[in-house]
Parts: structure tokens; C-alpha cells; sequence
């Protein structure tokens, strides 16, 4: 029976390791957290949504930065295959707006739940609270790998085991009884499990065949810390360079008084250099980190590059996109003229105008840059220009863009073009998305596929 060795218990390690031991390996699931799906549990504001189900035509187009690569996982496992999956494992799902599924419940957690009794039913072995360290390397075929170096955390619970989940019992360590060659210090004893000894001992666990899938650099507090980087470049992969994406983008001279306020059904340009390179309609949210929010967030991946090359980069906000300039003017004029009659003087009368056409909480701060810039108020509704300055790290950006380069991963199996038995799957790859869903599909449909290509 082969066995494979999945990286990495988030949503893409998961899929692969469930899909993988349906296809009749053993699979051993080694996670550096105490808890699988860390990052998942977080996900749609702790809802979790899990896909979209658009069809490919129109969900391609959120994929980056070149959607071919991701068509043929895609294609093996569709957004529709993903809700009929959870389905069929015990989780009942909903469909929102904007084509979004979420779990019925509401809770992430319970996607998390659903996954883990998945994997525990077919036979995966999770290991938590270990470390991969490193790769062996096969000396008698140098492009395959021989075995993971692993080590125990060093905040691991004192005494335990290295955090083994197996089938139909507690956490506990087995000695005995199969020969899938994890050893101490590449000792190489027989045993599924060798006992953990002490935290930051090394391991070595020797396997047929390794998929990574260790996630990308966004929201490191959940264990996405950027190791798989390195364990690809190790065995000679080339890492497109990584940055945040899905991230706030903080405007020059930024008023706090917007943080809070969220905007339906605006207009947002991303200007570079003077020129509009990209234009994105529905929710804006203002926070303590500047412009995010389901428009800023599409509209940050290009921001972050021409900021990261030096470029000039603005945002202009349209409050009115559905209204035309003159007949906004028209509607101005006559409220200004209706509000001018009453007794109060033309300033409040000007305050009062104003919250006929935007939120109460917008009113001070469009004011002030209405007197800063000089423009009409109409004009500044359907360009309101924010300059971005910076944008937040990997503290709290959604995903990272970057990563794996898909040149040297075969579309069509998920497996490397270099290493004859090492696959990829997820965010660790060059792939990332919009947000709405189609990150998670990226991450189950890779999954998927290099589950089922790995026997």
C-alpha cells in the first residue's frame, strides 16, 4: 500500500489527504499547529464561505494571476462538486448573494468538524504540534524524496504524544504493527509511531509520495508562516515573489473619523499613474487600516504591485455611480434651494444638504476634503480621491499573492516537474484569487487533484 505524506492541515491539505486515502493509500496529515484548519476557522468572518458557484467563465476571471493554470483542478473538482462534497459529508450548506455557499450553520468550525471526521473515517492519520523540518533526500535517485524531517514543538504539552489522531481511539502513540517508517533520528524502527521523547528531537518519516501544502504568509498567528517556501526551493522550485493581496490600503493624511463607516453600492477606481487600471462596483468599508471591504480588497492586489514598483497610486471613490453627473447636479440644486428657504443659515443648511446624499457619519469628513481640494460637492461624490501611501502586511491580509511557480507544476495532476514524488496544492502555489469564495475553491479543488494524482 503506498504511502503518502500530506504538509500542512488546512483546507487544500485536508481535501488532498481525505482524497488520497479514498484512492486506497495510507496517508499520514502532519500539521505544526495543535489544531487542523486554523486559517479556515477565520474565513468569512468565522462563517466560512466555502466557494462560489459561478461557472468557469465568469469565476475564472477572479483567479490570478494566470486563471489557465488553475482550469484543468477546476474542471476535476467544480464549485458545484465542492457543495455536493460537504453536503455528503454531513454539512448542509446555504447559498447567499453573489453566488457565495456558506455551511447552513454559520460556523466554520463546523466545516473544520465535518473535514476531520471525513479524514478520520477513511483512516488518515493527523499528526499535530510537529514540525517539518526539512526533506531526505533519496541519495539513489536524487529527484525524489526519501523522507520529511520532523521535529516536536517545543510548546507542545509536556509528556504527551507528538499529537497523533488515529481511527477509532484518543490521541495516543502506536508502536506497532505497520512498517511506514517513522523512526528517531532516522533510526528508521518499525512502528505507524515512535514515541514524541523529548520537545525539538528530530524525526525522520519516510514515505512513497509528499504533498505541500502549507499555505502562504497571511495571518502567520494561524501557522501560515511561509515554510513551504523553502521546503520548494530545497528541492529546486522557484518562488514567484510574494506579497499581501486582499489587504487594506492606507490613504495619505488618512481622517479616523471614516473608520466604521461601510458603503453600499459605490464606484471605486484604482488610478496608477493617472491612469484608471482597474474600476470595481458594491461594499467599501473604512477601518482602523484604511480602505478594505469587498471593492477595496479586488482592487488591492494591483495596488500593492505599483506600490511595491514605486508608483502613483489613488483611489477614487464614486458615491453615486448609478446617477449621471448633470442629473446629480439637478438633484443638488434643487435640495440646496429647498433646505436655503428654512431659517437656518447656509453652512448647516449645507451640513443638513449633505446627509440627503450620504451617510451621517461621512458628512464631517467630505466636507473637510470638499474645502481641502477645492471641488464642487457634486464632483467630489463621483471622484473622491483618496492617494494610498501603504497598505497592511501579513498580519491581516486575506491571502498571499505569489508563490510555487506553476511552470514547474503540471496543471493537470498538481505535481512537481521537477521532484518525481512531491505535489502541490493550495496557497503555497503561485495562485490566488478574489475574495467571495474563490480562494477556498482554489485551495479544495487543488487539493482534490493532487490527492488523486499522488497513487
Amino acid at each position: 500500500m503506498k504511502h503518502i505524506i500530506v504538509i500542512g492541515a488546512g483546507p487544500a491539505g485536508m481535501l488532498a489527504a481525505g482524497t488520497a486515502a479514498e484512492q486506497g493509500a495510507r496517508v499520514t496529515l502532519i500539521e505544526k499547529m495543535h489544531k487542523p484548519g486554523r486559517k479556515l476557522a477565520i474565513t468569512g468572518k468565522g462563517r466560512c464561505n466555502l466557494t462560489n458557484v459561478k461557472d468557469w467563465e465568469d469565476f475564472s476571471v477572479h483567479v490570478h494571476p494566470v486563471n489557465r493554470y488553475f482550469k484543468p483542478a477546476f474542471y476535476g473538482f467544480t464549485s458545484e462538486d465542492t457543495v455536493r462534497f460537504f453536503n455528503g459529508i454531513g454539512l448542509p450548506t446555504v447559498l447567499e448573494r453573489g453566488s457565495r455557499v456558506y455551511p447552513a450553520s454559520g460556523r466554520a468550525f463546523d466545516v473544520i468538524d465535518v473535514l476531520v471526521r471525513w479524514l478520520e473515517g477513511l483512516g488518515v492519520r493527523l499528526i499535530y504540534a510537529t514540525r517539518v523540518t526539512g526533506w531526505v533526500m533519496d541519495a539513489e535517485a536524487p529527484s525524489r524524496i526519501k523522507a520529511v524531517q520532523v521535529t516536536r514543538n517545543k510548546n507542545a504539552i509536556p509528556g504527551g504524544p507528538v499529537g497523533v489522531s488515529t481511527p477509532g481511539s484518543s490521541l495516543g502513540v502506536s508502536t506497532s504493527g505497520s512498517s511506514a517508517g517513522i523512526g528517531a533520528r532516522g533510526s528508521g524502527a518499525n512502528g505507524l509511531f515512535a514515541e514524541a521523547g523529548e520537545a525539538g528531537e528530530e524525526w525522520e518519516i519516510k514515505a512513497d509520495h509528499f504533498i505541500l501544502a502549507t499555505g502562504g504568509m497571511s495571518y502567520p498567528g494561524t501557522g501560515s508562516t511561509g515554510d513551504g517556501y523553502g521546503f520548494a526551493q530545497a528541492a529546486g522550485h522557484t518562488i514567484v515573489p510574494v506579497f499581501p493581496a486582499l489587504t487594506a490600503l492606507m490613504p495619505l493624511h488618512y481622517d479616523k473619523r471614516l473608520t466604521g463607516v461601510k458603503l453600499k453600492n459605490v464606484a471605486l477606481q484604482l488610478m496608477v499613474n493617472g491612469q484608471c487600471k482597474q474600476e470595481e462596483e458594491g461594499e467599501l468599508f473604512f477601518t482602523d487600516l484604511g480602505i478594505e471591504g469587498p471593492i477595496g480588497f479586488r482592487v488591492s492586489r494591483r495596488a500593492v504591485t505599483a506600490l511595491n514598483n514605486g508608483e502613483k497610486v489613488e483611489l477614487h471613490l464614486n458615491l453615486k455611480p448609478a446617477v449621471g453627473q448633470e442629473q446629480l447636479m439637478e438633484r443638488w440644486q434643487r435640495t440646496l434651494q429647498a433646505k436655503l428657504r428654512g431659517p437656518m443659515q447656509a453652512g448647516s443648511a449645507m451640513q443638513a444638504k449633505l446627509r440627503g446624499f450620504m451617510p451621517r457619519e461621512l458628512v464631517d469628513p467630505f466636507s473637510k476634503y470638499v474645502t481641502e481640494s477645492g471641488m464642487h460637492p457634486v464632483e467630489a461624490m463621483q471622484q473622491w480621491a483618496f492617494p494610498i501611501t501603504s497598505y497592511e502586511g501579513w498580519r491581516r491580509a486575506v491571502v498571499t499573492a505569489g508563490g510555487i511557480s506553476m511552470k514547474e507544476v503540471n496543471p493537470k495532476t498538481m505535481r512537481s516537474r521537477l521532484v518525481g514524488n512531491l505535489s502541490f496544492a493550495g496557497e503555497v502555489l503561485d495562485l490566488d484569487a478574489d475574495s467571495g469564495g474563490y480562494n477556498l475553491q482554489v485551495a479544495f479543488a487543488t487539493g482534490r487533484l493532487a490527492g488523486k494524482s499522488a497513487i
